[in-house]
């Protein structure tokens, strides 16, 4: 075991001090031979999207990132940032993973083979805070979902501010549909009785 202090230099001989230079790595190390679970037994073909979601959240919550990295698609964008769960680990920091602790689920979109989640944070309580958007794309394989990419805009809020896939470039209904109300569009079905079309009584 390594009980070497962050401020000693680094027993690698590289000259830096060892929380410039392995202390990650070691963490990463220590870390993962400690992990328990295989990914096949949290994650299967009948997982839900919304069930991936909640193990997805508790695996990063208790910082199993070596069980968070096998639940990347492999070959997948994430995936081929970090060419190994250690790798992963290290730079954990720069893909800021949402999960349940820090992050509001707000969306999901499905299609046959694929699956998207939409969620949110903001860094204070100031109401005109950044908000930080991200869109989790997973997709679905033999063994159950794993995902694909993570993306992340910051965003400014305002009026016209509006939680939606667009923020991705995705197309919403949802985002269409209040973009026409905006405009003073109404749907048919909604519109005042006295206007709706009435056959006439038959003679």
């Amino acid at each position: 075991m390594n009980n070497q202090q962050r401020n000693e230099l680094c027993h690698c001989g590289s000259g830096k001090k060892y929380k410039n230079c392995c202390m990650r790595k070691d963490e990463a190390q220590a870390q993962l031979s400690r992990q328990q679970f295989d990914v096949r037994r949290v994650i299967g073909p009948n997982t839900t999207p919304y069930a991936f979601w909640k193990r997805w959240s508790a695996a990063c919550g208790r910082n199993e990132f070596g069980l968070v990295y096998d639940m990347l698609l492999p070959n997948g964008a994430l995936s081929e940032r970090f060419k190994s769960a250690e790798d992963f680990f290290v730079n954990i920091n720069e893909i800021g993973l949402p999960y349940e602790s820090r992050w509001n689920l707000d969306k999901i979109k499905l299609t046959e083979t694929t699956c998207k989640y939409l969620c949110h944070r903001t860094d204070s309580d100031d109401k005109n805070a950044d908000v930080i958007v991200s869109m989790m794309s997973l997709v679905r394989t033999e063994q159950g979902y794993r995902v694909e990419n993570i993306q992340r805009e910051v965003c400014k809020p305002g009026a016209d501010f509006m939680l939606s896939f667009e923020i991705f470039g995705e197309k919403s209904a949802e985002a269409d549909y209040l973009k026409k109300l905006k405009t003073g569009w109404t749907r048919p079905d909604l519109t005042d009785a006295s206007s709706r079309y009435v056959a006439p009584a038959e003679t």
